[in-house]
């Protein structure tokens, strides 16, 4: 399928999630194919390969309405409060806005375990969530030293919605799991500082092994 601007296709795009979202709180996200979300939605399959879009885009479009929702948060959170705390209550926003929908979050979070594809995509996309995440606190995300932050963040996010899924409705689980990674938070950005100098200094002559346990910005082992 051609892929295409999906913005001038907005309307299309947001129904077809809309049906997503009510479809998968009664199946499994698996089952639904895109003729599924064209007749829930009363849309046809030519409109959505004229506007380039799949089964995946409408994922990715789900996806991006938490990182947006996350975002809108920000406004409502105390500007000088520490940074821990900010962050915290950005990706909180973000798990209250999956909590909305939870039976539909549940089945396509699960989905993609079965899913190949489904599961590296989901792997993307939540770097870009950390990314924006660490934005809206004020951390820019273009060094390289960033980077390293953002791969830190990404990772332990994948964590909390493993948790999430387990969860109850008051969220204690996800809330106590968030704020211990974060409390790890400054050994991590520690990690993504040496993961920096460790690429300035040409050290890539190090032995894989070796440059993982002194560098890794992911968490340290159990």
């Amino acid at each position: 399928m051609t892929h295409r601007d999906q913005s001038l296709h907005a309307p299309l795009l947001k129904a077809l999630g809309e049906a997503a979202l009510a479809l998968c709180a009664e199946k499994s996200w698996v089952d639904v194919g895109l003729l599924s979300l064209c007749q829930e939605a009363g849309q046809s399959l030519s409109a959505c390969a004229e506007a380039g879009i799949t089964r995946f885009s409408v994922a990715e479009y789900l996806d991006q309405k938490l990182d947006r929702a996350m975002l809108e948060a920000v406004a409502d959170i105390e500007a000088e409060a520490p940074s821990r705390d900010r962050l915290f209550d950005v990706i909180m926003a973000r798990f209250d806005a999956m909590q909305d929908q939870r039976a539909a979050w549940v089945s396509i979070l699960e989905a993609d375990a079965q899913e190949p594809a489904a599961s590296f995509a989901r792997a993307a996309r939540r770097l870009r969530t950390a990314a924006w995440a660490l934005e809206a606190i004020g951390i820019s995300t273009d060094s390289l030293k960033a980077t390293a932050r953002v791969m830190g963040l990404a990772r332990r996010l994948r964590k909390i919605e493993a948790l999430w899924l387990k969860d109850d409705a008051d969220l204690s689980k996800t809330m106590a799991g968030l704020d211990q990674t974060l409390r790890e938070s400054e050994d991590w950005l520690d990690r993504g500082e040496k993961l920096s100098e460790f690429f300035k200094s040409g050290s890539l002559r190090r032995t894989r092994s070796k440059a993982a346990d002194a560098h890794s910005p992911e968490d340290p082992p159990a």
